[in-house]
């Protein structure tokens, strides 16, 4: 096992970061490591998504009638499937403890940390994706492997409870309860007592945002980084000052791999909204919540007073418009912003390692950010 990829792609990518602007969002864009036509898909994400075009004419459209757990019957087994490798295998040592919830439920928590790690470490607590219904930590666990290879810190994996068996708040409450236990018992960890950072993928992406806004709101002061990676920002779905909905014909896109992506913007955007409705709100929220509070849609807040925040997508994800949105959001508002957009990938990169030299190096960005932050 290993990565599937030469070492080199990773310097590639790396050599050929190029800073642009865009709408006043400043952008690190990184490059398809082979390169390529402009709006080309990765090499790795084109192979996978080759018969695509072809077998979506015979996939069943899911029927307006349809329940939640038949909605989510199919994705949530393809979220729940591992696609990287095992990069590293030895030199991290885990640590299984569990964290009580605000409703007394016992969440799964893993714990991260080098087999030599020193003392005083820098922390983040990390949040898998999966649509709120799928994923988990195993789907995540070498992205913080390597995060802690990457930069000697202290990483929990927390195993939030799973939509719609449970609904909001208790994903959120899971979430938030692990990053005020880390953060209490940072000592016994090894790690600074200081301000953490919290971090998460899609879905996980949005319960990250939703941790930070909680700890302003409520003046904890825990989290002095977030890092989202595609985070879904905008479950309710409105227009703001900078989101105007998503519309794939703005979409960089080669004559050779057209087709691809918009039917892989065709199956993941129908998570999202359309004739059935947002799965997510079905999904998470459930009436216990309206899709407009911040917590459930962070890209309506105001944006005052985040901590410093990576934002990172690709740049045919069905996310991209209201994740650049988010971005003119906290540059307006002040925030201090590294925003990474990855050519020729869509949703779903970031957690195979060793497969998409992608996630790997973003993995890398995040541990820099926190070594200059935390």
């Amino acid at each position: 096992m290993g990565r599937r990829y030469d070492a080199a792609l990773l310097d590639a990518l790396r050599r050929g970061a190029q800073e642009t602007v865009k709408n006043g969002v400043p952008i690190l864009v990184k490059p398809i490591p082979e390169g390529g036509a402009d709006g080309d898909m990765d090499p790795r994400l084109a192979k996978s998504m080759r018969l695509l075009p072809l077998l979506s004419r015979f996939m069943p459209k899911p029927k307006a009638s349809a329940t939640v757990a038949e909605k989510i019957a199919m994705p949530r087994k393809m979220f729940s499937e591992y696609k990287g490798d095992c990069v590293v295998t030895e030199g991290v040592d885990t640590r299984h403890v569990t964290v009580e919830s605000t409703d007394g439920c016992q969440v799964p928590v893993r714990i991260y940390k080098r087999t030599d790690a020193g003392r005083e470490l820098p922390m983040l607590v990390y949040y898998h994706g999966g649509g709120f219904f799928g994923g988990g930590v195993d789907i995540v666990e070498q992205m913080c492997k390597v995060l802690v290879r990457e930069l000697d810190c202290v990483v929990l994996n927390v195993d939030y409870r799973l939509c719609p068996e449970h609904h909001y708040p208790q994903p959120l409450d899971d979430c938030w309860a692990a990053a005020r236990w880390a953060f209490d018992h940072a000592e016994e960890l090894g790690a600074a007592r200081k301000k953490l950072a919290v971090s998460g993928d899609s879905a996980g992406g949005n319960l990250a945002a939703a941790v930070t806004l909680r700890d302003r709101e409520e003046g904890t002061g825990m989290v002095g980084l977030q890092a989202l990676i595609y985070p879904a920002v905008n479950i309710a779905g409105v227009y703001t000052e900078f989101y105007r909905g998503a519309d794939p014909a703005k979409y960089r896109k080669s004559k050779r791999h057209r087709k691809m992506v918009d039917v892989m913007y065709q199956m993941m955007g129908a998570m999202a909204g359309g004739d059935t409705g947002n799965m997510l709100d079905d999904v998470y929220l459930q009436g216990y919540e309206k899709p407009e509070h911040i917590y459930a849609s962070p890209i309506l807040d105001d944006f005052h007073d985040l901590p410093p925040t990576l934002l990172a997508f690709g740049e045919h994800d069905f996310l991209a418009f209201e994740d650049f949105a988010y971005a003119r959001h906290a540059v307006q508002a002040g925030v201090q912003l590294k925003t990474i957009v990855y050519r020729g990938l869509g949703h779903g990169f970031a957690d195979q390692i060793g497969v998409m030299p992608q996630g790997e190096d973003l993995v890398a960005e995040i541990a820099a950010m926190m070594g200059e932050v935390l």
